[in-house]
């Protein structure tokens, strides 16, 4: 993983060259917030609740329930972002879907993948101090994800 500033929703460096295992250190100015940025084989599941969407209504019960076991914690607009470690064979895309749930993978082969705004940054909080909360997907979470951001 990586982490760098944004302002105004942009990165404030080219976010693709910095390397993995970077990471900002000390207070988010105001102003900015914090970006992380899965890598390897970590995924972001971001789910919103914006706009006339509620991505919550298109997350099965099963999958919401393995949703809750792992690292997420609450966005500003009331959505989530749930970190996973993906376990499975598909080839993943770092989109968004008319269903008001986005993914964002870890950056493999060359490719940038994407990032999040880190919310608890806000209250202080590192995302290293998670890594060990982040579970691993099932293979009915793999099925779930593969169907939808295949």
């Amino acid at each position: 993983m990586k982490s760098f500033l944004l302002r105004n929703g942009s990165p404030t460096v080219k976010w693709g060259s910095i390397p993995s295992n970077y990471y900002f250190e000390g207070t988010v100015p105001e102003g900015y917030d914090l970006a992380v940025s899965p890598t390897d084989d970590y995924i972001v599941v971001d789910v919103d609740k914006k706009n006339d969407k509620n991505g919550f209504h298109n997350i099965p019960s099963d999958i919401f329930l393995l949703l809750t076991e792992t690292y997420y914690y609450n966005t500003k607009s009331g959505g989530a972002h749930f970190w996973l470690k993906y376990t499975g064979t598909g080839l993943l895309k770092n989109t968004s879907t008319k269903y008001g749930i986005d993914l964002r993978i870890g950056a493999k082969d060359g490719n940038c993948g994407g990032y999040v705004k880190y919310w608890p940054a806000l209250k202080g909080e590192d995302i290293r101090n998670h890594i060990e909360e982040i579970k691993s997907t099932s293979l009915i979470m793999n099925e779930w994800l593969e169907k939808l951001f295949s």
